[in-house]
């Protein structure tokens, strides 16, 4: 089983269920069963995320903009919408590393 290695113990803890709740380095993070650290996805997670709310995003617009009845504008909005989260948690899940959380609770 794929097992992903935690930034301050080492030990292969999370699954990629769990990596991808983690969340991006904004977040609070999910804690290491064996130490107790929280973790959260790097940069790379943060990047990604942004890029595909902004291609998201647009892509919405575009809809918005050239469709004229509502229901193109619900059908094709909600497709780039949800695209992007199920893209978002994908990377999430099984790309980049995990980072020591950077947020101060």
């Amino acid at each position: 089983m794929l097992k992903y290695t935690c930034p301050h113990c080492g030990k292969k803890t999370f699954n990629p269920l769990q990596k991808a709740l983690c969340g991006n380095m904004t977040s609070n993070g999910r804690q290491c069963s064996e130490c107790g650290g929280w973790c959260v996805n790097g940069k790379p997670a943060l990047i990604a995320g942004t890029v595909l709310s902004l291609i998201g995003m647009a892509a919405i617009l575009y809809t918005f903009f050239t469709f004229r009845t509502m229901r193109d504008v619900v059908i094709f909005g909600v497709i780039p919408m949800a695209a992007t989260l199920i893209l978002r948690f994908l990377f999430n899940m099984f790309f980049g590393k995990l980072i020591p959380r950077l947020k101060k609770i």
